[in-house]
């Protein structure tokens, strides 16, 4: 059974939310409920109580995006489809880039995004590609993290375009 419908009920509340639920409807697995607790982490995370340490939510959203890349579902109310997922990951690369664990968090995303990518079809690449590192890139910050793609027969390609794509349109 399906928690979506409860916290759909949290986002339009003001109630506090146990973190042992988040926790429950995080291993639950179950993409809809995904969605919806995506929404309410990113809008409402100061309502966790106890308080969820910043890392806890930061992985959680990373294998929701992830996932919603890989899979490009079709999209819903909450439920991101694979563009959407991309580009709402390159958000969060750059306000995650900030933060105190930020070097593992980013090395990890670029690793797994490498890792989808080679075995991805074209379209899969290009919600990569255009979704995610074209947006990311324009932080320079944020390119040092996929710099073993230049040299890489099979990546240097995507890597040039993204970065390509990065220095037009660098953050001001």
């Amino acid at each position: 059974m399906s928690d979506y419908p409860d916290i759909l009920a949290l986002l339009d509340s003001k109630a506090s939310v146990a973190r042992d639920d988040v926790r429950r409807w995080i291993d639950a697995g179950e993409l809809q409920t995904w969605s919806a607790l995506y929404a309410l982490l990113d809008r409402a995370h100061d309502r966790i109580d106890p308080q969820q340490p910043e890392g806890e939510a930061i992985e959680f959203m990373r294998r929701y995006l992830i996932r919603c890349i890989e899979e490009n579902p079709r999209p819903g109310e909450h439920l991101l489809g694979g563009y959407q997922a991309a580009w709402a990951l390159a958000a969060k690369l750059k306000v995650w880039r900030r933060g105190q664990k930020s070097v593992d968090i980013l090395r990890g995303i670029a690793i797994e995004l490498e890792r989808i990518y080679r075995r991805g079809d074209s379209t899969t690449k290009n919600r990569i590609l255009c979704g995610v590192m074209e947006h990311a890139f324009e932080d320079p910050a944020l390119r040092p993290y996929f710099s073993g793609w230049d040299r890489d027969e099979d990546l240097k390609e995507a890597h040039k375009l993204a970065l390509d794509w990065g220095v037009t349109h660098e953050d001001a």
